[in-house]
């Protein structure tokens, strides 16, 4: 084992900048989500996120085709609305973003880190970019604030509840709540903008696009997977030849590839494979890196081999990689997959999952992969919460999930779903003067049904 080698930290005392009600930790659209849904409910609202603009995988990551907001089974039922349903109209009115039955929404990145701006700019969230939470403030078993890093330096935020909408469950790690961490994550993916594509075949861009699948449940065939489940039917590769060119090793591994984007020439490309595990920062570089160099040489033989990628060029990747999987609160409720299917009776929903059972497959296998589609399913309040940690509750990617029930809820717009009811939950618990798990579900729904989520 090598040796680890050891520095005292000099005890200092640091400023606390803020005091807050709500803290939101991670901007992305469960962090939007838990920060606008707070100050709905009438509370002060702080949201920090650690990189240059709000929307997290929606935008820093060019995850372009928003999912989770509709059924991918008919009669294609919209399921997620609230804050993310505001976000997406708001969006739209700009041009920025589809809002219609598509079983993905396609976006433009650049609007919706606008009109995140602008909401909580107009429900009045206190926010700091480019602010890293870096540890906790504990006392006993009560979360009372965390450290943050940023240009100003070593600061402290004090809060009545704190939200982990970090993805990654950076808080739940930093104040020892228990978590569960797979042996084998599910892969990353760094996303990217080409230019100068000409789409081929005898389909058109398809403004709104669904698949003929359902109403009951099921597992897509291949037929119907390869047909639809790229955004962008009117950008076509053979996979085929590209299997192919990764057999004899010309190619990286690669998943799909699938296609979006609203503009003709300017596809979006979702298609690089990477295995390791964002939590470690030397694995997390890595993939950083190989994933960049995957793009490239992918790209290049689209250029070779495929018509109409001839003089395409990537435009941008995105500012980080995308990641599926990481930690996941070991809860007062774990969502199984027998949730997802709609086996269990929930009573105390709080949002809907409507994605597929979508788990990216280990090493070694690219292109499609199968996936199971669900009924819209319920999602308890009590996945949100920690066993043994108050003042605390989750939203987004890291709730309390198995593995295959994750491969549903990891998705944009129930993330922001979880998020807001994280939000509301927060603020009710401070109005209320009670601790999270004394909060009645009911009362959650009923805010919730206020500001226009969908919960049934």
């Amino acid at each position: 084992m090598k040796k680890k080698f050891l520095y005292r930290e000099k005890e200092r005392d640091i400023e606390i900048i803020s005091r807050v009600d709500v803290l939101v930790v991670g901007g992305g659209p469960a962090g939007i989500g838990a920060a606008i849904g707070a100050a709905k409910t009438g509370v002060s609202v702080m949201l920090i996120e650690a990189m240059g603009s709000f929307g997290g995988m929606w935008t820093n990551g060019l995850v372009i085709t928003l999912a989770g907001f509709n059924s991918w089974l008919r009669p294609y039922r919209r399921c997620v609305d609230g804050v993310m349903g505001e976000w997406l109209e708001l969006a739209e009115q700009k041009k920025g973003a589809e809002n219609n039955r598509s079983w993905v929404l396609n976006s433009d990145p650049e609007i919706m880190k606008l009109t995140a701006d602008e909401l909580l700019m107009k429900y009045n969230v206190q926010c700091l970019l480019h602010t890293w939470m870096s540890d906790v403030i504990m006392e006993d078993n009560s979360l009372k604030g965390v450290i943050i890093e940023n240009v100003d330096g070593r600061k402290a935020i004090l809060a009545k509840n704190i939200v982990d909408c970090t993805g990654n469950g950076d808080v739940i790690a930093r104040s020892n709540t228990k978590y569960f961490i797979s042996s084998e994550l599910q892969p990353m993916t760094l996303s990217f903008f080409l230019g100068n594509v000409t789409p081929i075949g005898n389909i058109s861009f398809e403004n709104e696009l669904t698949i003929p699948f359902g109403p009951e449940p099921g597992f897509l065939g291949t037929d119907l997977l390869c047909k639809y489940t790229s955004r962008r039917r009117d950008v076509y590769i053979d996979r085929d030849n590209l299997n192919k060119a990764y057999n004899e090793g010309v190619l990286p591994c690669f998943g799909g590839p699938w296609f979006g984007g609203m503009r003709k020439n300017y596809p979006w490309v979702n298609t690089t494979r990477i295995y390791g595990s964002a939590i470690n920062a030397n694995e997390l570089t890595s993939a950083e890196i190989e994933a960049r160099k995957n793009a490239h040489s992918i790209v290049e033989y689209y250029q070779s081999n495929c018509e109409g990628f001839e003089q395409c060029w990537i435009m941008n990747t995105a500012a980080t990689i995308g990641i599926r999987e990481t930690r996941r609160l070991d809860g007062l409720y774990i969502v199984t997959k027998a949730d997802v299917l709609g086996i269990k009776a929930i009573n105390d929903s709080i949002a809907l999952g409507v994605w597929p059972i979508d788990v990216h497959p280990p090493k070694g296998q690219n292109g499609m992969h199968d996936m199971y589609v669900p009924l819209p399913y319920k999602i308890p309040y009590r996945c949100l919460l920690p066993k043994n940690t108050e003042n605390l509750i989750i939203g987004g990617r890291c709730i309390s999930a198995d593995r295959d029930a994750l491969g549903s809820l990891r998705v944009g717009a129930t993330c922001g779903a979880t998020g807001h009811a994280a939000g509301v939950a927060a603020a009710l618990s401070v109005l209320n003067d009670c601790y999270l798990s004394a909060l009645p579900y009911v009362e959650i729904q009923k805010e919730l049904l206020n500001q226009q989520a969908i919960i049934e």
